[in-house]
């Protein structure tokens, strides 16, 4: 009797066991994208079409406080629907190399808006960006503000020979020659 009991024993107790560890090794699914949700927006709706072979075009804000001659950042801000608990945000973008990651917490009666810093990333690596959300609070804005990017090199070196080519054009002018 004895012996039935602790074959029956062991053999529940190695089903259990292999159960849990087929529960543990199983691939992480992934939740709904938020952003694809009915009613969502973004200041650039190609970033949340669905579609990872569209580009959107971040904008500057129009209300930020500029220092001495820079602009400010360039950013995205997606609103959803209504608030959500985010623990993961994935961005596709090969393009983005240094950003700030932002949710807002809710605000209060004077200001509509409390921007949390979730994340700054100074040097991506990967493609698809995958940022986890460590502390979670309900949200219904994020805010991506990109402060590098792999064109910005590109576009500086143009800026600096049209620059160039622009003295130069103001130095003949003032010279008379053609």
């Amino acid at each position: 009797m004895f012996y039935k009991f602790a074959v029956v024993l062991t053999l529940l107790s190695f089903v259990v066991i292999m159960v849990g560890c087929a529960a543990l090794l199983s691939p992480q699914e992934w939740s709904d994208n938020y952003a694809l949700l009915d009613g969502a927006q973004a200041t650039s709706i190609e970033m949340i079409d669905g579609d990872i072979n569209t580009v959107g075009v971040t904008s500057s804000p129009s209300n930020s406080d500029s220092t001495v001659g820079r602009s400010a950042a360039p950013e995205i801000i997606v609103s959803l629907p209504d608030k959500k608990v985010v623990r993961k945000i994935v961005i596709h973008s090969d393009n983005i190399k240094n950003f700030v990651l932002y949710a807002d917490k809710g605000g209060s009666a004077i200001s509509g808006t409390d921007w949390q810093m979730i994340k700054t990333v100074q040097r991506v690596k990967s493609n698809p960006i995958v940022i986890p959300v460590l502390y979670s609070f309900p949200t219904d804005r994020i805010r991506l503000s990109v402060l590098g990017t792999t064109d910005d090199a590109a576009l500086t070196r143009k800026e600096n020979a049209n620059g160039i080519r622009n003295l130069t054009n103001a130095a003949d002018c003032a010279t008379g020659s053609t």
